[in-house]
């Protein structure tokens, strides 16, 4: 028997690249405001970029991103929430991979130039709320401070700085001239976690965080002394801190710059033949 390799090459055009552009963040804390004028704060975004077209109509995608988010009780419009007084930035490290549906088609197997796009997919991300307490910069996962590590509360869980979420977006794509596709972006991430800020549950309060958590867990799980310009306020233990029922999220809008490549992948087919010479039939 003689096996035999047979191959096939398979071509299909790729692309990768850079992006950049601004994040939003929606959860128990204000992003923006509108009483005086629009005001709305956004963080960076930069990355790497990847695609390969399935067909010219569907093509997957990995990104990498990196990006900051932010939050601040200061914008609100509720004299409750201003004066809690909480507020966090988070750099955020994101590996997302999902599946583009350019409705004119697109790519290698069209003609088209442009086309608007709809996108599903799925991220991980790394997420470390922070503040800024006496001209420093503190993460807050660590602190507890919705009594995440003391003994007396064992259903407020620690939480985990690395989360999954589901994406969906869309935008339009442009390919500018042979060498290069550019793409504007919206991409929506719907996360799994209330905590993107560090606030989800309940105070406890200040005397028994100051004596069990230590005095940085106890001046920022409650900061309304800070705002009112007083000691701080004693809230009692299990008074509602934040919104638990709902998940916070996170968006971004960027612009793509891409170019196209083509990938060619090698098929092998195996075939198997027999060299074995027959055995006449004897004769009588």
């Amino acid at each position: 028997m003689v096996v035999s390799g047979l191959t096939h090459l398979a071509r299909g055009q790729g692309e990768v690249g850079i992006l950049t552009g601004i994040a939003n963040y929606q959860g128990d804390l204000a992003s923006y405001n509108t009483q005086d004028g629009l005001k709305v704060l956004v963080g960076p975004v930069f990355g790497v970029h990847s695609g390969y077209e399935l067909t010219g109509r569907f093509q997957i995608r990995a990104d990498l991103l990196y990006l900051r988010i932010e939050g601040d009780d200061a914008l609100s419009d509720n004299p409750f929430s201003r004066e809690r007084n909480l507020n966090f930035f988070a750099p955020v490290i994101q590996l997302a991979v999902g599946m583009d549906w350019n409705i004119l088609g697109f790519g290698a197997e069209t003609s088209n130039a442009f086309t608007p796009y709809g996108s599903v997919g799925a991220s991980f991300f790394y997420f470390n709320p922070r503040t800024i307490y006496q001209g420093d910069k503190v993460s807050l996962q660590p602190l507890g401070t919705e009594g995440q590590f003391l003994e007396d509360y064992p259903d407020q869980k620690k939480y985990s700085r690395f989360q999954p979420s589901l994406q969906f977006g869309g935008g339009l794509k442009w390919k500018a001239s042979p060498k290069l596709i550019l793409a504007v972006e919206g991409m929506i991430s719907y996360t799994f976690t209330d905590y993107l800020d560090d606030a989800s549950t309940i105070y406890v309060s200040y005397p028994e965080l100051l004596e069990k958590a230590g005095p940085l867990t106890a001046a920022l799980a409650n900061r309304q002394g800070e705002y009112l310009g007083t000691d701080p306020v004693v809230v009692p233990t299990g008074t509602a801190r934040a919104n638990h029922e709902s998940k916070d999220l996170f968006g971004i809008f960027v612009l793509k710059a891409s170019m196209p490549i083509e990938i060619t992948i090698q098929k092998f087919k195996i075939r198997q033949h027999n060299n074995r010479k027959p055995i006449p039939n004897p004769k009588f």
